[in-house]
């Protein structure tokens, strides 16, 4: 799970969950690329991902030196610790674990509520922020 923010609102937001949501959405901007970094043409179609993009790069730009994603682990283990190799053979779902197995908390789901309950709010909204303009407009002198 991604680092959540909660917003003044008291909302939770997840930044990964929504950064990987919205990585096919076309970025804001003149670049012709999507959220993720892949090129993209006129009808919204990928020409060339990111991964193409960024090795062509340092095939023309051999001084340039990558960024790498994940640190090296080497450096982080302590020197008494033995690094983990994977298995020689394939894991069965008997040789798992309990401690590594992750359970998701299952999501909350929406009470669904009446469209004509949704409308009826919205026609009182509207008709309060009428009356607001009205009376703002009333007392300052305006039409």
């Amino acid at each position: 799970m991604g680092r959540t923010y909660r917003t003044m609102q008291g909302r939770t937001i997840d930044m990964d969950k929504l950064r990987s949501q919205n990585e096919l959405t076309p970025a804001v901007g003149n670049m012709k690329v999507n959220a993720r970094g892949d090129e993209i043409g006129p009808s919204g179609k990928i020409i060339r991902t990111r991964e193409q993009i960024m090795s062509s790069y340092y095939e023309s730009n051999p001084k340039a030196t990558p960024d790498v994603d994940t640190p090296n682990t080497q450096t982080n283990v302590n020197r008494n610790q033995a690094v983990n190799n994977p298995p020689s053979q394939p894991m069965k779902v008997e040789d798992t674990p309990v401690s590594s197995v992750i359970e998701d908390a299952p999501e909350k789901t929406k009470p669904v509520v009446p469209e004509t309950e949704v409308l009826d709010k919205g026609a009182e909204a509207v008709q309060k922020a009428r009356a607001r303009r009205r009376g703002i407009s009333d007392a300052t002198g305006g039409n």
